[in-house]
């Protein structure tokens, strides 16, 4: 059996793979179905852009209470029962898609799927904060920002593909869950219980600071949900509105996909390359980021060639894939033992699918408020929302949020 190292000690390799693989569907809910919206206005053509856009709205509305609820539930001895019931609750919402035949269905079923996917979302990050630590914690982390991000890549590809035999096809996307549920066993405490090694006790200890014991890091947690939300907010535009836009200039439906493939795409290699980035960089690793990904969202608004897009969403994936897997490291930091990982893990995360939740009402409120609504509009706005994060933390970058070492 092949091994791998865990901070502790060593881990099965499968293990790994297995725990990797629920960050397999964690990003799916709505982003996956991004690339057909334009195509779904088609197929509904009485149903209003907002409706269309309350198909990526709701799942990730209905998972902020499962979050919660699933960080509360799960311990150590019931989380992979908790993780199974959401798998199987998200493979079952993704085979329902394929018998619904109006937007009110549409809606409900995305619902059944933020269920299942908020059980699953802060144990996907929580079994990593559980048995790593030190720098194999960060790289672990780094590779499940990376393989969520980079399954999007394969999502929105697959929908833009599955579009051509009839918008119901795109939608066996959601059967993803099926393959964690595969590899379930290979993730219990039994199983690694028997399989794990141990450090050597003259092995090189591993340097961790955890929050001492008695403290409750509050004022740190919040700022990383508001680093969290401020961050997704600002890049998530693109998903609601990039497939109106390149609709709006005549670009093709196919197209639509393929950029929106392109901000998983350095995404993945942000959460991949973020070691490396990091002993590059150092302290300035979030600034240049958020900086990168500002200057994509701008780019969406002010030059509109099919070209100029897949740079610009590049640039926006490539800071989001760098700043997030900091956050979560930053995150699993915070807890003074590691049962209590998941449910730190589940107040961050919170924070991401509340912005991706209330994205399109607060673009829509300052479209009223500015009496603007054209098509670059959202662009603008979400860019500016990145460059007041970025001069946050540059007036804050002694903070435990914004303080990173290489």
């Amino acid at each position: 059996m092949k091994y791998v190292c865990s901070g502790n000690g060593k881990l099965p390799l499968i293990t790994l793979i297995a725990i990797l693989s629920v960050s397999l569907t964690v990003n799916l809910p709505g982003l996956a179905i991004s690339p057909i919206m334009g195509k779904l206005k088609d197929v509904f053509p009485h149903a209003s852009q907002l409706q269309i856009q309350m198909l990526s709205v709701m799942p990730n509305l209905i998972i902020i209470p499962f979050i919660l609820f699933s960080g509360k539930l799960a311990t150590r001895r019931n989380q992979s029962w908790v993780l199974s019931a959401g798998l199987a609750l998200f493979a079952a919402s993704g085979i329902l898609y394929f018998f619904a035949g109006s937007m009110t269905s549409l809606i409900v079923i995305s619902c059944l799927l933020g269920v299942g996917c908020g059980l699953v979302i802060p144990i996907a990050a929580g079994l990593i904060a559980e048995h790593f630590s030190g720098e194999p914690k960060r790289t672990a982390l780094g590779m499940e920002s990376g393989v969520s991000n980079g399954m999007v890549i394969l999502a929105t590809l697959f929908v833009g593909w599955m579009a051509d035999f009839g918008w119901h096809a795109c939608f066996a996307v959601y059967l993803i869950p099926v393959i964690p549920l595969a590899l379930m066993p290979y993730m219990t405490n039994r199983f690694i219980s028997r399989h794990a090694v141990a450090a050597a006790p003259s092995g090189e200890a591993v340097s961790v600071q955890p929050v001492p014991v008695g403290k409750r890091p509050i004022g740190r947690l919040l700022g990383l949900i508001g680093l969290y939300i401020g961050l997704t907010y600002g890049v998530i535009v693109f998903s609601y509105y990039l497939p109106f836009t390149m609709k709006h200039y005549g670009l093709p439906t196919h197209a639509v996909g393929v950029a929106s493939a392109m901000f998983y795409l350095t995404a993945t290699l942000g959460g991949f390359l973020l070691p490396y980035y990091l002993r590059v960089f150092r302290r300035l690793s979030p600034y240049l980021a958020l900086a990168v990904s500002a200057a994509g969202v701008f780019m969406l608004g002010f030059v509109h060639t099919y070209a100029f897009y897949i740079i610009g969403v590049l640039l926006i994936g490539f800071g989001y894939g760098i700043v997030q897997p900091i956050i979560y490291n930053k995150t699993s930091d915070l807890s003074a033992d590691k049962a209590r990982s998941t449910r730190n893990f589940s107040y961050v995360l919170i924070g991401n699918y509340i912005a991706i939740a209330v994205a399109p009402f607060i673009v829509e409120f300052f479209e009223y408020l500015f009496n603007d609504h054209s098509v670059d509009f959202p662009y603008l706005l979400n860019g500016t929302v990145l460059v007041i994060l970025l001069v946050t933390g540059i007036i804050w970058r002694g903070s435990y949020v914004w303080r990173v070492k290489g």
